[in-house]
């Protein structure tokens, strides 16, 4: 990234109220769920962030009401509140700006996407399906690690070898982990 984009990033950092960045602004909004307020921004019809409760983007004032929002947002909360309440969903169709998203973390997320609901595979198994060394595995937890759609790009189901709830990057770690983990339904210990 050149320094001048990356210094102006920085000093647009979330927060920083009145600094004009040059950025197009994206709306935010937060909305209750059956595990707290969830948060998520969009700019045009791609999602830019998803949020669950206790990160810190997810507790601040939204900009925008749900009932402000354009109606595939709305449509996805009411998903997102369905899926936390235990009625799954499947959100590999939601649109999400993968602007400045690496190559790798791109197939890394796109090789997430498919693991269902009440289903994990281990970070050896997402190597091996993306046609990577099994090595492989620490990159893809640093790209599930940056992952900023959690829940709709579920890093929450991929677990570590032997089925260990390893990391976990929104707020809770590898609590909030398991429990999205219990609503899917997922077998969380094998005897």
């Amino acid at each position: 990234m050149p320094r001048e984009l990356g210094n102006r990033i920085s000093a647009c950092a979330p927060g920083r109220p009145g600094v004009d960045c040059g950025l197009p602004a994206m709306p935010r909004i937060s909305f209750p769920t059956a595990i707290g307020p969830c948060g998520l921004a969009w700019t045009g019809s791609t999602l830019t962030a998803f949020h669950l409760p206790g990160d810190a983007p997810a507790a601040r004032p939204a900009d925008a009401s749900p009932d402000e929002a354009p109606p595939w947002i709305r449509e996805l909360v009411a998903r997102v509140q369905r899926h936390l309440a235990g009625e799954l969903q499947d959100f590999a169709d939601v649109p999400l700006d993968l602007a400045g998203v690496p190559p790798f973390a791109r197939r890394v997320y796109e090789a997430t996407r498919k693991v269902p609901a009440g289903q994990t595979r281990t970070y050896g198994d997402l190597a091996t399906n993306l046609g990577e060394l099994p090595t492989t595995s620490r990159a893809i937890g640093a790209a599930l690690g940056a992952n900023p759609w959690s829940l709709i790009v579920p890093c929450h189901r991929i677990v570590g070898a032997g089925d260990r709830l390893t990391g976990f990057s929104a707020a809770g770690g590898v609590r909030t982990k398991a429990r999205l983990l219990v609503i899917e339904g997922a077998q969380l210990l094998a005897e």
